[in-house]
C-alpha cells in the first residue's frame, strides 16, 4: 500500500531525500519507484541494515542529520527502539509525558555530522520529494532549506502539536502550497482536496491530542 501511495504521488525517475531513513523501508519504496534515494540516517545501526537489505537499490547512505546549520550535533539514541532517535529534548519530554513507555527508552548519545538541505541540494541537485521524519526536530530541519521542492513531507505527533503548527508557518513555503496529511503510515491521504495553510491547521487540531501520529504533505501547485 505504501507503493501505490507514493507511485501516485512521485513521477519515476526523480530525486528523492530520505530524511531520518530509519531501517529504510520507505528509501526502499521510493528507490522501486525508480527514485534516486540520499538516505540520511544518523544511527550506525540502522545504515547498516540498509546496506544489508537492499543492496542493489538506487540508495545513496549518509550517517548524518539535516538541520538548520552545517557542522556537528550529539542526537540520542535508545537501544530498544531504532525508530525515536532524537536531537530534540523538547521532543523526548513530551513523549514522556504523554507516554509511560517513553521513560528512560534513551540511553546513549552520539556525535554526527549535521548538513543543511541546501548543502545536501549543492551536491545532489534539486529533489522532486523531500520526505522529513526526525522525530520532533523537523522545524529546525525546514531551517536549512532555502527553496520549497515540488513535493515535501514532514512528520507530526499530536502530543508535539506546537512544532507542526510552527512547521506549516514556516516561510519557505509559498503563499499559493497545497497541504494535505496522512494519519499512521502513509496509505491515504485524509482530506479529499488539497488544501491551504489556515485549513490545514484547522485538520491538524481537530485530531485532537494524545496518540497520533503522521505525515503533513505539502506541493507546489503545479504538481
Amino acid at each position: 500500500m505504501l507503493r501505490n501511495f507514493y507511485g501516485r504521488l512521485l513521477p519515476r525517475g526523480t530525486l528523492v531525500f530520505d530524511i531520518g531513513a530509519n531501517l529504510g523501508s520507505y528509501a526502499a519504496i521510493l528507490a522501486s519507484l525508480g527514485a534516486k534515494v540520499i538516505a540520511l540516517e544518523p544511527n550506525p545501526d540502522c545504515i547498516r541494515h540498509i546496506h544489508i537489505s537492499y543492496p542493489r537499490a538506487r540508495i545513496e547512505t549518509l550517517q548524518a542529520v539535516a538541520g538548520p546549520e552545517d557542522g556537528l550535533s550529539m542526537i540520542r539514541l535508545s537501544d530498544e527502539r531504532d525508530d525515536i532517535s532524537s536531537l530534540s529534548n523538547e521532543w523526548i519530554a513530551a513523549m514522556q509525558r504523554e507516554h509511560d513507555e517513553y521513560r528512560d527508552l534513551w540511553s546513549r548519545q552520539i556525535s554526527v555530522p549535521m548538513l543543511k538541505l541546501d548543502t545536501l541540494i549543492k551536491h545532489y541537485g534539486f529533489p522532486h520529494f523531500i520526505k522529513i521524519d526526525v522525530e520532533g526536530f523537523e522545524e529546525h530541519v525546514l531551517d536549512g532549506l532555502s527553496s520549497q521542492p515540488p513535493l515535501l513531507s514532514f512528520e507530526f505527533n499530536t502530543a508535539y502539536m506546537s512544532a507542526t503548527l510552527r512547521c506549516v508557518s514556516k516561510r519557505l513555503f509559498a503563499p499559493e502550497s497545497l497541504f494535505n496529511l496522512s494519519v499512521g503510515e502513509p496509505t491515504r491521504l485524509e482530506l479529499a482536496n488539497w488544501v491551504r495553510k489556515e485549513q490545514i491547521v484547522d485538520a491538524v487540531r481537530n485530531l485532537g491530542h494524545g496518540d497520533r501520529y503522521g505525515d503533513i504533505f505539502v506541493r507546489l501547485p503545479a504538481v
